[in-house]
């Protein structure tokens, strides 16, 4: 059984959500997706007056995040569908060109043809296949690169998580698990370094801290003391993504 509420956003706007009560979960999740708007998901003995200064605290974010919807259907419906040609990879400081390739094969890939250069080939003239393609690779090569770096942290700071996956998600950069398994976004590749860094350590920190309490802002702290600020850049984060990076389809992509 849900229950209806609303928030009103920082532009003014009125945001109406469902809240759903589960004994599963110990704290509130929020999942907001293009298709079905925001669920509230709490535990049964959270107040909803409780729940509700939650959701309101959440305000700036579900703002970037319901424009961020915005842009996608706005390209979706009334842009043209491009190919990019070109793209930089901000985390690695990579700049990469990209080839289309006409082939006999029906399906479209991607593969690294050399160090700068993307080869997208097959039926190239199917740009929805493409851009799926193209986010293969990525997710492939944030595997290739992002992975190493969790790890070197996790040895630095004595963190230890079970297991990594790379997704393509809307809405998360980064979570980890009850049993420790990180999944990490395959698009923070457009992110700047220090940025993938802090997002990688608050991750690696809810290995100990399983929640966003005050004990787990001390513990990101300690390991990053430019917290606050980096922080409040991720707000906008969202304008950093080329719009081909974006899921089109509800879900998850990944590896």
């Amino acid at each position: 059984m849900t229950k209806p509420a609303y928030v009103i956003l920082p532009n003014g706007k009125r945001l109406d959500y469902e809240i759903r009560s589960s004994k599963r979960y110990k704290n509130l999740r929020l999942k907001l997706t293009a298709h079905h708007g925001l669920l509230v998901t709490a535990p049964p003995e959270l107040a909803l007056q409780r729940i509700s200064e939650i959701v309101t605290g959440k305000r700036d974010w579900l703002l970037s995040q319901l424009e961020q919807f915005d842009k996608i259907k706005h390209f979706l419906g009334e842009q043209p569908v491009e190919k990019p040609q070109a793209f930089d990879l901000p985390a690695l400081g990579e700049s990469w060109l990209v080839e289309y390739k006409e082939t006999r094969s029906k399906k479209v890939s991607a593969r690294t043809d050399k160090p700068g250069r993307v080869i997208v080939y097959g039926k190239i003239n199917d740009v929805k296949n493409c851009l799926a393609a193209l986010r293969r690779w990525l997710a492939r090569h944030a595997k290739e690169s992002l992975v190493p770096q969790l790890e070197a942290l996790s040895n630095k700071t004595g963190l230890k998580f079970s297991k990594v996956g790379i997704k393509n998600q809307r809405t998360r950069w980064g979570s980890c698990s009850a049993r420790n398994i990180i999944s990490l976004n395959s698009k923070l590749l457009f992110l700047p370094k220090e940025l993938v860094q802090y997002i990688l350590i608050h991750e690696l920190c809810h290995t100990l801290e399983h929640n966003h309490s005050s004990r787990f802002w001390t513990l990101v702290r300690q390991y990053e003391p430019d917290m606050d600020v980096l922080h409040s850049r991720m707000r906008d984060t969202w304008k950093l993504i080329p719009i081909w990076a974006q899921p089109i389809k509800p879900g998850r992509e990944g590896l």
